[in-house]
């Protein structure tokens, strides 16, 4: 498996509403080199199930779901788990 030259990372904190758009606008890139490691800060919505049913549709797509500690916290998070040689936060 090649890996990913770029790194996406996405927090959701009680932003799952967008969550999809966000994701539709990251596999509509005529760039397909990329991992998207989406990082669930705590957030109370369905940030979740959305996370979950864009897992199902790519495997580019990683996700992490942890404490609320702040969107630099869950940020880190996804920069640690990046495999990419570039990071877009």
């Amino acid at each position: 498996m090649i890996s990913p030259s770029i790194s996406i990372i996405v927090p959701c904190y009680k932003q799952a509403q967008y969550l999809s758009e966000c994701l539709q606008s990251v596999v509509e890139q005529s760039y397909t080199n990329w991992e998207c490691i989406i990082v669930n800060d705590g957030s109370p919505d369905n940030c979740d199930e959305i996370a979950n049913n864009w897992l199902q549709k790519d495997a580019r797509f990683k996700y992490i779901s942890k404490e609320n500690g702040g969107v630099s916290s869950a940020r880190n998070i996804g920069i640690n788990e990046a495999k990419g040689e570039l990071i877009l936060p």
